[in-house]
């Protein structure tokens, strides 16, 4: 009994470590392909600036509204809560019915030109919000006219990664792409942690200001041209595609 039981407990293991092999073989697969496919590539690359910048709004965003309007935390907590899930989420709706629409009838650059329309659209939003802070109302509706315009990317993004990666690869496509992205936006807090201390921003709240106007700005417009590089070689597959499939039925 307990010879069989050991057995039975090595052939476990034996299963558990084959299926990690294969997980992780099935991820660096992924991974490796996205930086060779073309489409794959400028898109994770675009899609880390718009997460150095998301991080940047995500943690350091109740801070300078902390700092610079202190009495008015709670309608902070409530109304940042509302503005994340309701703008967010009408965005980014939004964002993929257009992009699905136009892309039917043919316009195969749509999700990029929603990428760019919603990193261009942050960025004035984002500065106003910063950059001015006389008004708590003022900087709250701009907060939420940034999340409402320029949430819309993600969807589209992901949707080119996956619609021009290899089949086999479709499973792990979105853990690599968050995993490569996830590393800019670590890499914007551990920046902005930096930042903070060396121009003693919580003593002078309006520094979280021109901090966070800079790493967005820097976020929303280094993703433009990549997110243009990826949307020209979506296209040019996608073209590819569609004569492909009408000499197929023909």
């Amino acid at each position: 009994m307990a010879s069989n039981a050991k057995k039975l407990e090595k052939k476990q293991n034996s299963q558990e470590e084959s299926g990690v092999s294969r997980v992780c073989k099935g991820f660096a697969k992924a991974a490796a392909e996205i930086f060779i496919n073309p489409t794959c590539r400028w898109t994770v690359i675009a899609g880390s600036f718009r997460f150095f910048g998301g991080y940047a709004i995500g943690f350091f965003m109740p801070a300078y509204f902390g700092g610079m309007y202190p009495l008015r935390k709670k309608w902070y907590a409530g109304l940042n809560a509302a503005i994340v899930s309701l703008c967010g989420f009408t965005s980014s709706l939004c964002g993929g019915i257009v992009s699905d629409k136009y892309e039917k009838q043919g316009n195969y650059m749509t999700k990029a030109y929603v990428c760019i329309f919603a990193g261009l659209l942050g960025l004035p939003t984002i500065a106003l919000c910063t950059l001015i802070n006389s008004s708590f109302w003022f900087s709250i509706a701009m907060l939420g006219l940034e999340y409402l315009f320029a949430e819309c990317w993600f969807g589209p993004a992901i949707t080119m990664v996956l619609n021009t990666i290899s089949p086999e690869n479709k499973g792990f496509a979105v853990s690599a792409f968050l995993f490569c992205t996830t590393i800019a936006g670590t890499i914007s807090t551990a920046l902005l942690g930096y930042l903070e201390n060396a121009y003693n921003a919580k003593e002078n709240p309006s520094a979280y200001g021109y901090i966070l106007c800079v790493f967005i700005c820097f976020s929303y417009g280094g993703s433009i041209p990549f997110f243009f590089l990826a949307g020209k070689s979506y296209e040019k597959f996608k073209i590819k595609e569609a004569k492909e499939k009408e000499l197929s039925d023909m």
